[in-house]
């Protein structure tokens, strides 16, 4: 027979409450000096920092064997493929249902002891100063040189790690291990030359240099702007630029580790013709079920570059009011992404049936279908239905991700003596396009509209502010463009919220002040086709 059983320990049964202790220092030390050069043309510093934070753990957990043997008797049967069925005697049944001595509770159970640690070692130095004399103006120079090492260890308890084999294994906790280091150098240059009176432009050059394991070497970036004041009142401005960035270190050097989790299986509910964002394949269903997670870093990870330029004005309408409007475009390559189990579970179903949930065909031989097949492991057995029995995760390099939209600020402040200063001031932010390639080869989706994805296409927001001698009292509104629904058949609709912010200065060196988030208490918007609290399935929080 199979039999799910569940066992609550109360505090009576361990002999008081449990003690988990963390213990966490850090230290950050700075020192530098500075001066100047060239018969003081040039100004310059100096500096070295030093940060190193330390991590230690205790806490208590059953022994796996020890915990099963307990409750459920002798194991009488094995299963490699899908072992989360092994088969007991059953002898200890009754204990499921009885009292435990704190006594028992220690002889099942021990301390789970996990360590980490955090290094990182920064020396630069900096120069900024005017070369020489042009007519429209002197022509300005920045210098800065950088070297610097990171290292970091994690040490979880090694009986916590996925392929630990001893009979001390701990009772349904993994943990994750890892730790590397990393050398860093760069120098880079800037110039700003006034070309003429209204006509500025800014040159910048940077080269990067990694050093560790990863086969991320070095690189140079650079970047250029313009800046014309045709009038007083107005600037145009645009810029160009590259940039070149290493991944995060624990994407690197993460060691091999593993977790439970739940999914839905979305390939089981299409095969036996359940729409897999419908509540049939949710919640309690037999296609909602926990499956084991595996992760670990990749050292063939390659550096994310990117490419990007932006033009503008700021335009100064009368005064203490402004204008500010820019567009930008990005191209973002090699960007460094983990997949969630939920996406990877639907293009698993869909690389699997050659078409997607509305029918159209896809291609199971594409570079993207062939990593997310290999992923997931299904099991066999009389118990398994065919379900998963794991599905490993670690961090990837998408192809490109491309981003254009344009940001929009408006402010005004009104001085009126004996009222105070009353201060306004809108913003807004529009994508205007999102599209993303995850593997070379792949075609290009929209993700700034497929309603699979989780992204705002915009962004708006308002401030009102006064002031008068010791009093400021500030009001922010923010409103959070749509999303997609749970059934992703539309859109929710935006959201907006309102918080306070009351300050009196009570001394020169004493303020008070109180804030209010959310400040009417707005709801976000409900979702009809997500029946479980809080009602949107990509929610906002819930602050009231």
């Amino acid at each position: 027979g199979y039999i799910q059983a569940q066992r609550i320990i109360t505090p009576e049964e361990i002999g008081g409450a449990q003690r988990t202790e963390y213990n966490e220092k850090s230290y950050n030390l700075f020192a530098g000096i500075r001066g100047s050069m060239f018969d003081n043309r040039f100004d310059w510093d100096f500096g070295v920092s030093y940060s190193r934070f330390e991590f230690e753990s205790n806490r208590p957990r059953f022994l796996k064997d020890k915990v099963n043997e307990y409750f459920l008797g002798t194991q009488t049967g094995f299963q490699s493929i899908y072992p989360r069925y092994n088969g007991y005697g059953l002898t200890h049944l009754q204990r499921l249902f009885g009292p435990m001595t704190p006594d028992t509770y220690r002889s099942l159970s021990t301390t789970v002891h996990s360590t980490g640690e955090s290094e990182n070692t920064t020396a630069s130095f900096s120069m900024s100063g005017d070369l020489f004399e042009l007519p429209a103006g002197a022509v300005g120079a920045a210098l800065v040189v950088e070297a610097g090492k990171q290292e970091y260890t994690l040490t979880p308890d090694p009986r916590t790690t996925p392929d630990y084999a001893g009979t001390d294994a701990i009772y349904n906790l993994t943990s994750t291990g890892g730790g590397g280091d990393r050398d860093r150098y760069a120098i880079g240059l800037e110039f700003s030359v006034p070309i003429f009176d209204s006509l500025k432009a800014n040159l910048a050059g940077r080269y990067d240099k990694y050093d560790d394991v990863t086969d991320v070497g070095g690189a140079f970036t650079w970047s250029a702007g313009l800046e014309y004041r045709p009038v007083d009142s107005l600037l145009l401005r645009s810029s160009y630029a590259t940039s070149f960035r290493a991944p995060d270190m624990h994407y690197v050097f993460a060691g091999y580790s593993g977790a439970y989790t739940y999914i839905t299986d979305a390939y089981l509910c299409r095969v036996n013709g359940i729409d897999p964002q419908s509540s049939d394949c949710s919640g309690d269903s037999d296609y909602y079920y926990q499956v084991f997670r595996t992760y670990e870093g990749r050292r063939d990870l390659e550096e994310e570059t990117s490419k990007s330029w932006t033009a503008g004005l700021v335009w100064d309408i009368m005064d203490n009011m402004s204008v500010t409007v820019d567009y930008y475009s990005m191209k973002l390559e090699n960007q460094v992404a983990e997949l969630d189990s939920d996406f990877l579970m639907r293009q698993y179903a869909d690389c699997r049936l050659g078409e997607d949930v509305n029918g159209n065909r896809v291609d199971g031989n594409s570079p993207s279908c062939q990593a997310f097949l290999a992923q997931v492991s299904r099991a066999g057995g009389e118990l398994s239905n065919g379900q998963v029995s794991e599905y490993s995760s670690y961090p990837i390099n998408q192809a490109s991700l491309e981003t254009q939209g344009i940001d929009a600020n408006w402010k005004y402040s009104l001085d009126t003596d004996r009222w105070g200063t009353f201060g306004f001031e809108l913003g807004y932010t529009h994508v205007l396009k999102l599209d993303l390639v995850r593997f070379e080869g792949d075609e290009v989706e929209n993700i700034r509209d497929h309603l699979q994805y989780f992204n705002y296409r915009s962004r708006a927001n308002a401030r009102v502010s006064w002031s008068n001698d010791d009093w400021l009292v500030t009001t922010y509104a923010t409103r959070m463009g749509s999303l997609p629904n749970w059934a992703e058949t539309g859109r929710i609709a935006p959201y907006i919220r309102y918080n306070l912010d009351v300050q009196k200065k009570v001394t020169d060196k004493l303020t008070l002040g109180f804030s209010v988030v959310n400040l009417f208490n707005n709801r976000q918007p409900k979702d009809d086709t997500f029946n479980s609290w809080p009602y949107t399935w990509r929610s906002h929080d819930v602050i009231g």
